[in-house]
């Protein structure tokens, strides 16, 4: 802390950052840090790290040779803020709001940043998905200017220096933001396979990569000058590419086997060795490599897969705090997946792990209280070498379900009717992407033999949600809990309240999760962060202020930074626990470790420059 701060808080900011510095900043004081720059003149205004646009200040534009460049008038940010919703506005596509978005960023990097934490459920599905996925299969026929690291296979012995000469373009200084030390806290890197479930997408996967590293930023304030996004161009299966001449990846069959894994060898040793302690997040890799790699490279350096990881720790945590109203544990309930695919198999792995570290059952008990429905039906043993990597070990024993009825009896498999009426589940998940499959027939089967029925549909799109809330409320008489991928409007309830549906976005947990292993300097993260990360999110579960009138199952997207030092606190502190931070911290109550947190949490403010 400052001292003598109040006496000089109406100080000009320029004249108030000389008592601030780097080491001495607060929470509160961080913003009055000033950043050093030689740029000047129209060199400044091209730099999205240092633009400040119409809000330089008459002195700022004075020093800096910028008079003449910009129109008299000084702005504030939050006239910025009006002008460029005005803006988006007169866009009148999804798409073409995505692009105004993206190439704000690229103008105005604070700017950018403020629009979108300000209104971030107005724009969030404009940024993510599903607006992403419309750009990303569009990316090389939209493209204007190159953001993010194009690795390319047939590029491979340059790896190395092409990761060299990104860092060397940050030319990231010592700052108050820097929440370790080396120049980069996280990389974010897809190889395009299994995209926002529109599949292979080629080298436009770079703009998954650039969106969720902003996501990042948005919801934990990771400093958006420390992250790295990056494609890792293997070639594309999709005939529609490689018959567009404009496409602009490597126009090759996918790489494959032994010269794919070499490939991703040399790129995680690499960055291991360029930026040490940073975090690598896994996004978008085919089904039959997400799994795999994550094995492969947890206990080597930091790495995280939000599609496995981040989808089934917010899931988790809306489970435990719907486990609240209903007074049951983890592992007393029978839970029935529908859709097995990476998102699927990552939300019944997390919970699996929260059976076993919350409640103290086995692994092998655990997993007997899932039934996991695909495409082809109940997973059972006898599929064999059908069933994907990771499906194995939730397939029942063929005897336990074989005396089971067939809804449809010409149909060998069973389904998701037939599982219900059999298994009787308390808990229902759908990742199916199957439009409205939790039909009425299924719902009601389910609420005759459940008091409060939990219903998670997390497909997304909305469109390709599993229920509507509204549906679900009205087939149980009201008693459901529910929890969906998507946004819906509030239900109204019969005591005339608007109960507000908890939407489970991973943009909720995953962000804290990578800030709190990046500030600890973590080796990994662990089982055990995550589980701090989840049960610290249930515990700003709204159902914990109004237990009799159960409000929503998850906190806010609004109220996303909040949280984020919560959870945060909760990742760091379990990582020193469990010897996993590679930094000495000396902190003397949970004030003072979310203070540390919020010290090094970027916020979108402009600065002082000199």
């Amino acid at each position: 802390m400052i001292r003598g701060l109040g006496r000089i808080r109406n100080l000009p900011a320029r004249r108030l950052a000389r008592y601030v510095s780097t080491e001495s900043a607060t929470s509160a004081t961080k913003h009055l840090v000033p950043v050093q720059t030689h740029l000047r003149g129209e060199a400044l205004l091209n730099n999205p790290r240092l633009n400040k646009g119409a809000a330089f200040t008459r002195e700022e534009r004075a020093i800096f040779g910028l008079e003449g460049f910009l129109p008299y008038d000084v702005a504030t940010i939050e006239q910025q803020v009006r002008r460029v919703l005005s803006q988006i506005d007169k866009q009148n596509t999804p798409l073409l709001k995505h692009a105004f978005l993206a190439s704000l960023r690229d103008q105005n990097q604070v700017l950018f940043f403020r629009v979108m934490q300000e209104h971030l459920k107005d724009f969030l599905g404009i940024l993510y998905t599903p607006t992403a996925g419309e750009a990303i299969q569009m990316y090389s026929r939209l493209f204007r200017r190159a953001a993010g690291c194009f690795i390319s296979f047939p590029n491979a012995d340059g790896m190395r220096a092409q990761l060299e000469a990104h860092v060397e373009a940050l030319d990231n200084k010592p700052d108050v933001n820097d929440a370790a030390p080396g120049p980069i806290d996280l990389v974010v890197v897809t190889d395009s396979e299994s995209i926002l479930g529109i599949g292979d997408q080629g080298v436009g996967g770079i703009t998954i990569s650039t969106s969720k590293a902003a996501l990042y930023t948005l919801g934990a304030g990771l400093n958006p000058n420390r992250m790295l996004p990056v494609v890792l161009d293997v070639g594309t299966d999709r005939y529609e590419l490689f018959a567009d001449d404009l496409y602009m990846g490597w126009k090759h069959t996918r790489v494959r086997g032994e010269p794919y894994n070499r490939f991703v060898d040399k790129f995680i040793k690499n960055c291991s060795e360029l930026f040490p302690g940073a975090l690598i997040h896994f996004e978008d890799f085919g089904p039959n490599n997400a799994y795999r790699l994550l094995d492969k490279y947890r206990e080597k350096v930091p790495v995280f897969n939000d599609d496995i990881q981040g989808t089934g720790a917010v899931a988790l945590a809306a489970l435990i705090s719907a486990g609240q109203i209903t007074k049951t544990k983890l592992s007393e309930q029978r839970i029935v997946l529908y859709g097995c695919g990476s998102a699927g198999l990552g939300i019944v792995n997390q919970i699996r792990d929260g059976m076993v570290l919350l409640d103290g059952v086995s692994k092998e008990h655990a997993s007997r209280q899932f039934w996991c429905v695909d495409r082809n039906g109940l997973l059972v043993q006898s599929m064999g070498q059908n069933l994907r990597p990771g499906q194995m070990e939730y397939a029942r024993p063929d005897h336990e379900v074989y005396d089971w009825p067939h809804e449809v009896e010409e149909q060998e498999a069973l389904r998701l009717i037939d599982v219900v009426r059999a298994v009787k589940p308390t808990v229902l998940i759908g990742t199916s992407t199957h439009a409205r499959g939790f039909n009425e027939q299924i719902v009601r089967e389910m609420a005759k033999y459940v008091d409060r029925p939990v219903i998670f549909p997390l497909s997304n799109p909305t469109s390709l949600c599993e229920l509507d809330p509204l549906d679900g409320m009205h087939w149980t008489d009201f008693r459901a809990l529910i929890a969906t991928g998507s946004p819906f409007p509030p239900v109204p309830m019969p005591d005339g309240r608007m109960l507000k549906t908890a939407e489970a976005n991973n943009a909720l947990c995953f962000p804290a999760l990578g800030l709190g292993t990046v500030i600890s300097r973590s080796r990994t993260m662990s089982p055990g962060m995550i589980m701090a990360g989840v049960h610290a999110l249930a515990q700003l579960s709204p159902v914990h202020d109004s237990p009799d009138t159960p409000g929503s199952l998850l906190p806010d997207l609004t109220d996303v930074r909040r949280v984020s030092v919560k959870v945060a606190a909760a990742v760091l502190q379990k990582a020193i626990e469990e010897g996993h931070a590679r930094k000495e911290f000396d902190f003397k109550s949970e004030a003072d470790v979310e203070e540390y947190i919020k010290t090094r949490m970027w916020d979108p403010v402009y600065r002082p420059i000199e």
